[in-house]
């Protein structure tokens, strides 16, 4: 026996054979018209009747007349499917711009905190309303926009290639995930790869070091010295970080390069030796945001040091070498400028030194290692985010690996399964080889994946995105300490440098690379040295910055954010299965807040209006007796 309709269905029955009714009860006969029209008003007295016996009986005879008669054509399938789409495509674009969203990390920039492949739910409420199809707010709390928290926020008309797209064909601007580093009117300075940071009140941010998930994060204030190159006409060459000029240099009609700097209030020559004793103001461009602090790094064997190094005998030995390209100037080194068919290229080589490391500190760095997401096919490797037909001669080789997908982070290799799943890669893998060969080749493809970054020349610029630094005088990498400040191997390097920059000449002056120190005074944050040497966040604009410093493109390359821009925050993270799971590590976001208790009252109210209405509908009657004319 058939399962008795439910007065919803018996009334949706009513609803479709009404319609048709209303539309072509002329093409039916008079014994037709009499007796449907008989078993529509029998139906609705049922319906508003509660009787579910009778109604059910009336919408089956109904149903099988309308089968017969009432079929739909193709014109009327096709406009209640648009009418249809367009209602849910209003409906979800308000919700998802409003309320809350699913979202899939696509590339790398926020590892290991997310990582591509990753789904999240993102909520819109946390600290504002947003404007549907537009990039702007209804209300605002910057109170609510946490320092160490992460954000989603809209590309438009922030310097980005490719920030259109589209949403169901509505064109559309692409969103970003990073981490809310800094709010206006704070200033910021980069040491040891952590933050130094004051708030607009001159009150020291220790959230931005201390905070448990900030602590494995590593900060470096520029993914290159040269930051982002553009030209400004007459032939001028700007290099800009944070998508602001600091230093430019102009080439003349006999090729003379002429350099400067902005120190913030007008360009002035730069002066490399500024470096070699304290100074109050901004003298050189290593000056800037602390990048004085951080040396761009790669591997070496011997024989490669031999081939770029004016004096390799006197160092002492090692299994490999640590090169360190230190304190860039416009001055000395010289920019090298280089012409091709391709158009000007334009590198600061800096300074270069070495560090002579045995296999305990090539250990260490293993044991800190991470990669970006790579893919191994026939065991050539590619970028995850490269096409295979980028695998290039240049690709590197992993002998021994099978192919998948595999990661290195804080020294722990996982290849990666369908949908995103890790699985650890096991211990006797080639991978985890710690045969100097293999660790030198991991470091120095850095996050490029591509051996274009081994040495080939004594004064190549090309140098992965790998950073040495020191914290309180230990000497780091990759996050991970590599030298203790007492291990002789790094005394001896301080020695060395004191040396070679004391013995230097006017004509060919020599900087060490040393610690400088944290930006601290009698115990607390320097706050007069962070004002001139940091960079300070205008007025309605946030500092973005990706927990995977050296493959992030953010606030270092597009500047600050403006707060129109700011769309929502993670909120859990669904997908995939593992540890991972639940709520991101960053400040949590308050449970309830004056945006969300707006939204979620709409929606009760509007949910309320229409139950209030339904309620209201189904005891009216739905068939009218159609008069004739």
């Amino acid at each position: 026996m058939a399962r008795p309709y439910s007065l919803r269905k018996s009334r949706n029955i009513l609803k479709w054979v009404y319609g048709w009714y209303k539309k072509h009860s002329q093409k039916l006969s008079p014994a037709q018209l009499t007796t449907i029209e008989s078993d529509m008003a029998s139906l609705d007295q049922a319906l508003l009747q509660q009787q579910q016996p009778e109604a059910n009986d009336r919408a089956r005879h109904l149903e099988m007349f309308a089968n017969q008669n009432c079929k739909k054509t193709i014109f009327d399938y096709t406009k209640e499917l648009f009418f249809a789409l367009i209602f849910a495509l209003v409906i979800a674009s308000i919700v998802r711009s409003m309320w809350f969203e699913p979202y899939e990390i696509p590339t790398g920039s926020m590892r290991p905190t997310f990582k591509e492949q990753d789904h999240l739910t993102v909520t819109k409420t946390a600290f504002g309303l947003n404007v549907p199809f537009k990039t702007d707010h209804f209300y605002f709390d910057p109170g609510l926009v946490q320092r160490s928290s992460i954000l989603i926020f809209s590309g438009d008309g922030l310097p980005l290639r490719d920030t259109d797209t589209t949403y169901f064909g509505i064109p559309y601007k692409k969103r970003y995930i990073k981490r809310a580093i800094g709010k206006p009117g704070d200033v910021f300075y980069f040491y040891g790869g952590q933050l130094y940071a004051i708030d607009k009140a001159g009150n020291d941010l220790k959230e931005l070091r201390e905070a448990p998930w900030m602590l494995p994060l590593e900060h470096i204030p520029f993914l290159s010295f040269e930051g982002e190159i553009t030209a400004s006409g007459n032939n001028k060459i700007l290099f800009n970080h944070f998508h602001r000029p600091f230093g430019r240099l102009a080439i003349g009609a006999g090729g003379q390069i002429t350099s400067d700097i902005f120190n913030g209030k007008e360009w002035i020559k730069d002066k490399p030796i500024a470096q070699k004793s304290a100074h109050n103001e901004i003298e050189t461009y290593s000056d800037f945001l602390g990048i004085r602090n951080y040396a761009e790094a790669r591997l070496l064997t011997k024989e490669q040091l031999k081939q770029i190094s004016d004096d390799p005998d006197n160092l002492e030995e090692g299994v490999l070498y640590l090169q360190l390209h230190h304190t860039p100037s416009l001055s000395y080194p010289k920019p090298l400028v280089q012409r091709d068919g391709a158009g000007v290229s334009i590198g600061i080589p800096a300074y270069s030194t070495i560090i002579p490391l045995q296999q305990a500190q090539l250990d260490a760095i293993m044991g800190h290692m991470y990669t970006a997401r790579f893919v191994v096919s026939e065991e050539k490797a590619r970028r995850y985010s490269l096409e295979k037909e980028h695998t290039t001669p240049a690709s590197p080789v992993f002998s021994g690996v099978p192919d998948g997908t595999y990661e290195f982070y804080y020294g722990k290799a996982s290849k990666i399964g369908w949908g995103g799943i890790e699985s650890a890669v096991p211990s006797d893998s080639a991978l985890y080889s710690h045969e100097p060969k293999n660790i030198q080749k991991l470091f120095n493809l850095g996050i490029e994946m591509n051996t274009a970054f081994n040495p080939s020349a004594k004064n190549q610029t090309l140098f992965p995105h790998r950073y040495v630094y020191f914290r309180n005088g230990d000497l780091y990498t990759m996050g991970g300490l590599i030298l203790k400040k007492d291990d002789p191997i790094l005394v001896k390097f301080r020695e060395s440098e004191e040396n070679k920059e004391l013995h230097s000449t006017a004509k060919a002056p020599y900087i060490a690379f040393k610690d400088y120190g944290a930006p601290m005074k009698d115990g607390k944050i320097d706050v007069e040295f962070i004002k001139t040497f940091g960079i300070a966040i205008p007025e309605k604009t946030y500092m973005m910055l990706g927990d995977n410093h050296a493959m992030s493109a953010d606030s270092r390359i597009f500047g600050f954010v403006p707060e129109a821009n700011l769309q929502g925050a993670p909120s859990t993270i669904v997908w995939p299965w593992g540890d991972r799971l639940g709520s991101p590590p960053q400040k949590p976001y308050p449970f309830m807040n004056i945006p969300r208790a707006i939204v979620w009252t709409i929606a009760a109210l509007i949910a309320a209006i229409y139950y209030a209405y339904y309620l209201w509908r189904i005891r009216q009657p739905i068939f009218i007796k159609k008069v004739p004319k």
